[in-house]
């Protein structure tokens, strides 16, 4: 009861121009319910030829509709507003903790930072290759199955042709035949029997290009490797029939690979060829990267995850229009072929670099209402001191880090726990001077 109470004295102390208003519209209404009843008597008469719409009905009952849905919102705001009272100034900030803050403190120093963008990618194949059928036939050896390693040149699949068997005989008859008409007419021609013998040439050369249509042809039945690889997927099996053009094996060449990324648009004004990556494979023991990747594998900096260190090798200068990102490229080897077409990778793309700057914890941050970033500067030689409030100007901002340009010097004591109902001037208690000053 008591709490019910001082809920509607609140109300009315603070709201009482909203319940001024209320009251107004609730003579309103009454007024214009009761307005051209009474006629008869001199009030109804005195007031009748005020309100032209005393004897229109449909007017009256306009008004009252509208008068009524105002007082149905203003009964709810008001039952709002008492339910829920406004928090005084005082309610909304805790006072200062009486007598020395407990605070941790973090030295400001010089160090590299990066700012990074990670994107999901895969690995893609350094090369493939397609192998088609050149010519119609029968599949009649299929010598490798996806995954073995095949080596340029080296057969992968032969198609019976022997349906051109005949055809080669009959080339072969008919170049033996012209090559022969041929000389014989060149002798005549030279001795003068006839006056030109330009048709047995013209019979011969086509009996000849036709001979090698035919051994071209046959020479399709064999399909090599075009290059060093893995087979990646069979299309067709042993003893089906393949048209030309259609496709029988997909080759890949995984001794050095391709990681491509989606990159955003605003992301991509900071990465160019040359920019650091840091490539990490979720799936795969870090002991088994750093044997295979000596040389490329690192703890990458800020979360010392084991990745490795690459270089973006080409941004693509076109865009999808549907996601408005664009393909960012990084070419690394793949020694034992570990790294398989699409391996799922995560990648860590530095936009920006800093190798020179001072640095804080992200934790010592504090924002202002006018959005102001602040920090807190402890004394330095003194466990007990009074706290300095200082307005930053932050450069490079990483994961765990920020780099400011301005308001902290490197050496000086910053507050990272406890920072948060601090005000400038306050005193507090350093609990790790020691630890942080490195003593």
């Amino acid at each position: 009861m008591h709490a019910f109470f001082h809920r509607t004295l609140l109300l009315l102390t603070e709201h009482y121009v909203w319940i001024a208003i209320g009251v107004v519209l609730v003579a309103l209404l009454i007024f214009s319910v009761r307005l051209g009843r009474h006629e008869r008597h001199w009030s109804g008469r005195l007031l009748a030829p005020v309100n032209w719409y005393s004897r229109n009905l449909a007017a009256r009952r306009l008004t009252i509709n509208i008068l009524g849905a105002m007082l149905i919102l203003w009964t709810v705001q008001t039952f709002t507003a008492w339910v829920t009272p406004a928090l005084r100034p005082s309610q909304l900030f805790t006072p200062p903790v009486v007598g020395p803050q407990a605070v941790r403190v973090t030295k400001a120093a010089e160090g590299t930072l990066n700012q990074i963008a990670t994107y999901t990618g895969n690995v893609q194949p350094w090369e493939d290759a397609v192998i088609y059928a050149r010519v119609d036939g029968w599949v009649k050896t299929l010598n490798v199955y996806p995954g073995d390693v095949v080596h340029s040149g080296e057969v992968l699949a032969t198609l019976d042709l022997s349906a051109l068997e005949p055809q080669l005989e009959n080339a072969k008859a008919q170049v033996t035949y012209w090559k022969a008409e041929f000389q014989r007419n060149r002798k005549l021609y030279h001795a003068g029997a006839i006056s030109r013998f330009d048709g047995t040439r013209m019979h011969d050369e086509a009996a000849q290009a036709s001979l090698h249509r035919v051994e071209t042809e046959i020479g399709y039945a064999t399909l090599r490797s075009p290059l060093d690889g893995v087979i990646a997927k069979r299309h067709v099996y042993p003893g089906v029939y393949v048209h030309k053009g259609e496709m029988v094996v997909k080759v890949d060449d995984l001794h050095r690979v391709r990681v491509q990324f989606n990159v955003a648009e605003t992301d991509l004004q900071w990465i160019h060829p040359g920019s650091v990556v840091y490539l990490c494979f979720s799936q795969l023991d870090d002991v088994l990267l750093r044997q295979r990747f000596p040389k490329d594998f690192v703890k990458e900096p800020g979360s010392g995850a084991g990745t490795l260190r690459a270089v973006v090798a080409a941004v693509f200068p076109q865009e999808d229009p549907q996601t408005h990102t664009g393909l960012v490229e990084v070419r690394i080897d793949n020694p034992d072929l570990l790294l398989r077409e699409n391996t799922y990778v995560v990648g860590d793309l530095v936009r920006r670099s800093v190798t020179k700057g001072v640095l804080i914890p992200t934790s010592a941050l504090t924002t202002e209402p006018d959005g102001k970033q602040v920090v807190f500067v402890a004394p330095p030689f003194s466990a007990q001191g009074d706290v300095q409030e200082r307005t930053v100007t932050l450069g490079v901002q990483g994961q765990n880090r920020v780099q400011i340009l301005k308001g902290v010097k490197a050496g000086e004591l910053v507050v990272t726990r406890g920072n948060r109902e601090l005000v400038d001037g306050q005193a507090v208690d350093v609990l790790n001077l020691n630890q942080a000053s490195g003593l």
